[in-house]
């Protein structure tokens, strides 16, 4: 039954008839100990206390354990991340010293390299220069062979040009005086007093067909050899010695090759 119901037990109508005062409620704490014939307090000693404190205890070595839990978390943490900052380090250590070694390995491997390619181009060169060398000499050796050869196919060649004339001189000596003094006095038509000296053989032929006959005084003579002509001018003489001529010719040719 609750609190409301009970306080209907008394019926209002005789309410009058009762004297009814307010309860007051006294605090426990405020009523003096109960006492036995000794004067000894009959109350139960109070000991929830010592719960208290040791709830407190309790809760102090909660507190600290949980402190000290949190400064070790927060040690680990640390630890973990200079561990894994010494690991960073360790391999960024690790990769610089992979890269200078690698610099070093390749700068090393580039100079030895180029040791290497200028020995060897130094090889090259010199062998170079030693092939120019003896090449050179042999191209010396060849000049002076193919001097020496042409200088003998020269001489040969005058000679042989000297047996063909002479044998041309042999028979038909008079042509071949004809030719050579045309030749010659182109070189004195505007001199005076010409002279112009004629092996015997040749002097009929000569006359027959020489140009210019008027100017020229034409003679013979038994001191110039067939084929050959001697011309005198008020400009000098000119020999016309086919030997002499011959001569001078393979001498100039020869002088030529003279090294």
């Amino acid at each position: 039954m609750s609190l409301n119901s009970r306080k209907n037990l008394i019926q209002k109508d005789h309410l009058n008839k009762h004297d009814i005062q307010k309860y007051e409620f006294k605090s426990m704490a405020n009523l003096p100990p109960k006492t036995n014939p000794n004067g000894m307090s009959l109350e139960t000693p109070n000991h929830p206390q010592e719960p208290l404190e040791k709830k407190a205890i309790e809760n102090d070595l909660i507190d600290c354990l949980l402190k000290k839990t949190d400064e070790l978390s927060s040690h680990l943490v640390k630890l973990q991340m200079q561990f894994e900052k010494a690991q960073e380090e360790s391999k960024a250590l690790i990769e610089n010293a992979k890269n200078d070694g690698y610099k070093i390995g390749f700068k090393e491997g580039e100079e030895k390299m180029r040791n290497e390619l200028t020995h060897s181009v130094n090889e090259e060169k010199n062998q170079l220069l030693h092939a120019i060398t003896a090449l050179d000499e042999k191209m010396k050796s060849s000049e002076n062979h193919l001097t020496a050869l042409e200088k003998e196919l020269s001489a040969i060649a005058i000679d042989i040009a000297k047996e063909v004339i002479l044998k041309e001189v042999e028979d038909n000596s008079q042509k071949v005086a004809l030719a050579l003094a045309e030749e010659l006095l182109k070189n004195v038509l505007d001199a005076t007093d010409i002279h112009l000296k004629v092996n015997p053989l040749d002097y009929p032929y000569l006359n027959e067909r020489l140009q210019n006959a008027s100017k020229i005084k034409l003679e013979s003579n038994e001191a110039i050899s067939k084929g050959g002509v001697m011309i005198t001018s008020s400009n000098g003489s000119l020999d016309g010695n086919l030997m002499e001529r011959f001569k001078t010719l393979k001498e100039s040719v020869l002088e030529n090759f003279k090294v």
